[in-house]
């Protein structure tokens, strides 16, 4: 009997270690594949604001109407456009968000495309949630991954919000204490999105552990260094530099 229960025993200690072997297994897939989704903010907020080009992947797309109508309007308010790999790559030098938002917002073809593109983009980030929701509930670990997904989401929901008075016509132009807003959660919003897309990939095993993003460099001063204070700090709350 004492040989069946030892027996029994190391059986069931195998299995559990070989559940927790898959449990990780499925976390670090689950993390690439949602590092897309601040991946894919990043990119959409940029090219709204500095135009460029848009890398797209299957969930994550520009479709040709909404892009030629960005460089339009950049080019109406003479507004230069930026590539973003220009700027990661530190060829040219990223314009104030500020500044460009102080410009653009009170412009309804521009508050309404932008709407437009962060929606989109809020659409595919609730997919690849969906896809990997009933996967990442097993553990408080990859339940806080998924939630950090789902906070960034609803932030990003909430820039949308803001846009709305003057993409849907409601008033003429926002008040400039109102501009201000708008700017500093796009700012937000935007620093998230790179400070997310890097601790999911740095989670997901693919660059190790101490993998620094170039995205790092498309930041505002004030961001760049609220992350790097961040990464003193061992044990951190969320995986967003703003909650």
């Amino acid at each position: 009997m004492l040989f069946l229960a030892l027996g029994a025993t190391l059986v069931e200690e195998w299995i559990a270690r070989r559940d927790e072997a898959r449990l990780r297994l499925v976390i670090l897939v689950a993390c690439g594949a949602l590092a897309r989704a601040p991946l894919a903010q990043r990119r959409v907020m940029w090219f709204a604001l500095n135009g460029g080009h848009f890398l797209e992947d299957a969930d994550f797309r520009l479709d040709r109407e909404s892009a030629d109508r960005i460089r339009a309007i950049l080019t109406r308010h003479g507004l230069p456009e930026i590539k973003e790999n220009d700027a990661i790559n530190e060829v040219a030098v990223p314009p104030g968000m500020a500044s460009r938002i102080s410009v653009l917002a009170n412009d309804p073809e521009w508050a309404q495309t932008a709407y437009d593109l962060l929606r989109g983009c809020s659409h595919g980030i609730r997919v690849i949630m969906a896809r990997w929701a009933a996967l990442l509930t097993g553990t408080d670990k990859s339940a806080a991954i998924l939630e950090d997904i789902a906070l960034q989401s609803e932030q990003l929901t909430q820039v949308q919000v803001r846009l709305l008075p003057v993409a849907r016509g409601r008033v003429r132009e926002f008040q400039p204490g109102e501009i201000d807003e708008l700017g500093e959660l796009w700012r937000r919003a935007f620093a998230n999105s790179i400070a997310l897309d890097e601790a999911l990939t740095q989670l997901s095993g693919k660059r190790g552990p101490d993998w620094i993003t170039d995205g790092r460099n498309l930041l505002e001063a004030m961001d760049l260094e609220a992350l790097r204070t961040r990464d003193s700090v061992p044990e951190r709350r969320s995986m967003r530099l703003y909650t």
